[in-house]
């Protein structure tokens, strides 16, 4: 009897024990879910870092207010990449090696990424940048470092389409490109697009980004008399430029790209695009979103973050802000979807839950952002399936009007991949 009972108390002691353990195993907190960020605050891609920078914060609202991913909470590590290759590189390595985050996203000039991609190679950890150029792929060839952006080409071969559409008798244009990394890779591409479109270049000119007067080469490009001229452009200086092209009499439409829906660039320069129909943009869905019909894909896909963004920093959603999504979606997914397959992935070391993380970005498909369809593979690191988050549209009174009929633009083939 007395050995019934002690068996008895020994068995209701191992049930409190067990419910206790469990239940406090279940009040655990969920692992948080740590993604580095190093866009560019300081320097001359300020302008578009600060943009991608707020983005980010509207979706980390967001994805926490709906409890995290897959329940786990969301955390940034927020670093300024300055705009500078080996100080970002220097903040990449901290990230990396410091702060023991899963994933980087940033990096909005292709010199900072090309400089922060081989770090992130090196130490194995997923690198999702913000540069618009696809000379980063196919510079470095990357294993764990991806785009979500629209490539130069598109817009290049994107913005000549419009100028025809525009006006079929526009045959000669001039270039006049920034003088780094990205505008050299727009000139090359606008070179081999040109002539596709039955356009001629009749003459080049190029820019220092960090210059104020850009008379001479204004000079230069007007004695060619062009039809059109196209400004590749990533800072304020390319606007400044064609701020001066019209006060030193250019008439001409001037085409360029979805650099020009900055903030600080819209109230820069907001008397030179107070023109109706002088400046154009190749630019993406997400600068027109409210101007797109309510039932498209895009609109229903941008909407919820953008009309936040644009109550709380009371200021326009667009390209730069959309670049951060895109990043930012690529990586959750990417979690979601290891989560999925491994609910405790969390609790793994850094380098499996990286490794995991870079597998799933690679086999991303059919990711729709707002920004583009994401859809990657092994052999094609840069996200955005070329056209699906395109747009054209002018400056009217300082503000932006979608132009539908100048987004009906059919790209030309990609170019092949360097070898």
């Amino acid at each position: 009897m007395v050995r019934r009972k002690l068996a008895l108390v020994i068995l209701m002691v191992g049930i409190c024990f067990c419910m206790v353990f469990a239940n406090s195993s279940y009040a655990q907190p969920k692992k948080t879910v740590k993604i580095g960020l190093m866009y560019d605050l300081t320097g001359i891609y300020a302008p578009m870092g600060k943009d991608s920078q707020n983005a980010a914060n509207t979706w980390l609202e967001l994805i926490n207010a709906k409890g995290g991913i897959k329940g786990h909470p969301v955390e940034f590590v927020a670093l300024d990449g300055q705009s500078d290759p080996t100080k970002a590189t220097l903040v990449a390595k901290r990230l990396i090696e410091e702060e023991k985050v899963y994933a980087i996203a940033g990096s909005n000039g292709t010199g900072v990424a090309l400089a922060v991609g081989p770090v992130c190679e090196k130490a194995r950890i997923p690198y999702v940048t913000a540069t618009g150029s696809e000379i980063f792929e196919y510079t470095l060839k990357p294993q764990w470092s991806f785009r979500a952006c629209t490539t130069g080409w598109e817009l290049v071969d994107w913005g000549f389409g419009s100028l025809k559409l525009l006006d079929a008798k526009i045959n000669n244009i001039a270039v006049l490109y920034q003088g780094g990394a990205f505008g050299k890779a727009l000139y090359d591409m606008a070179a081999r697009y040109a002539p596709m479109r039955g356009l001629k270049i009749v003459a080049v000119e190029k820019y220092d980004p960090t210059g104020t007067d850009f008379g001479a080469q204004i000079s230069a490009l007007m004695k060619a008399n062009p039809d059109a001229v196209c400004v590749y452009t990533a800072d304020t200086a390319g606007p400044l430029a064609i701020k001066q092209m019209r006060e030193m009499g250019m008439d001409k439409p001037v085409m360029t790209n979805g650099a020009i829906n900055m903030k600080a660039i819209r109230e820069a320069f907001k008397d030179a695009f107070s023109i109706p129909r002088y400046t154009y943009s190749a630019a993406q869905h997400a600068d027109v979103w409210w101007q797109l019909p309510k039932e498209s894909p895009e609109y229903k896909a941008v909407a919820p973050i953008a009309s936040r963004y644009e109550k709380k920093y009371n200021e326009q959603y667009g390209w730069f802000q959309q670049i951060a999504i895109n990043d930012l979606a690529l990586i959750e997914n990417a979690i979601d979807r290891g989560l999925k397959d491994d609910p405790n992935l969390l609790n793994r070391d850094v380098d499996t839950v990286r490794k995991v993380i870079r597998d799933k970005i690679e086999t991303t498909k059919d990711l729709h952002t707002g920004g583009g369809i994401l859809t990657l593979t092994p052999s094609n690191h840069n996200a955005v399936i070329p056209g699906t988050a395109m747009a054209t549209f002018h400056f009217e009174k300082g503000k932006i009007v979608y132009d539908p009929e100048l987004s009906k633009v059919k790209l030309n083939p990609p170019p092949p991949v360097p070898q």
